[in-house]
């Protein structure tokens, strides 16, 4: 009878032992570093990966560094209302030409599916299209009238691949979200 009795309260021990690790909050990873704490510490645990902090616009800190194979990468660390980091944005250097820009997308999307499996969206799109010359599909990029978006979840949060620009500036961005 004691020894059922030591096998069910070291069984409810064990157990109760476990929901702190279940409830544990997940995070995502950016360059290998977990995406979690102040805005001021992340950018401190990407210099430590090699970043170098450009500046900070309405609270929110921009470091320029390596990712996904490219260089000079701008990257906005955005904190939630909490304070605590909520997402990273990661621009890739603009492109001029629209196979350049599709092959930066490409080789971007295959990493994340590498890290992530196959996309939950995936969407590739021309409300004008479709185009011949990729110097139109390019305008029609900066006329907003082009959708690239896939989005992957994980762990923790989503990531969402897509091109974007600013005025005739077009580039690849990459969102890391935590939930």
């Amino acid at each position: 009878m004691k020894t059922d009795m030591k096998k069910l309260l070291l069984g409810m021990l064990l157990a109760l032992s476990l929901i702190p690790a279940a409830n544990a909050q997940k995070h995502l990873s950016f360059n290998k570093v977990e995406i979690k704490g102040t805005a001021e510490e992340m950018t401190a645990a990407l210099a430590k990966k090699g970043f170098v902090y450009e500046e900070t616009n309405d609270g929110v800190p921009l470091v320029i560094g390596k990712f996904a194979g490219y260089s000079d990468v701008e990257v906005n660390i955005v904190p939630g209302e909490d304070g605590q980091v909520r997402a990273i944005r990661a621009e890739i250097p603009p492109r001029l030409s629209w196979v350049k820009l599709e092959n930066d997308y490409s080789a971007v999307k295959s990493m994340l599916t590498k890290q992530f499996g196959k996309c939950v969206e995936d969407v590739q799109e021309f409300q004008d299209g479709p185009f011949e010359e990729s110097s139109e599909k390019l305008v029609s990029l900066i006329k907003n009238k082009c959708t690239y978006r896939s989005v992957f979840e994980g762990e923790g949060g989503k990531v969402t691949l897509t091109l974007k620009h600013q005025g005739p500036i077009c580039y690849v961005c990459v969102l890391y979200e935590n939930n």
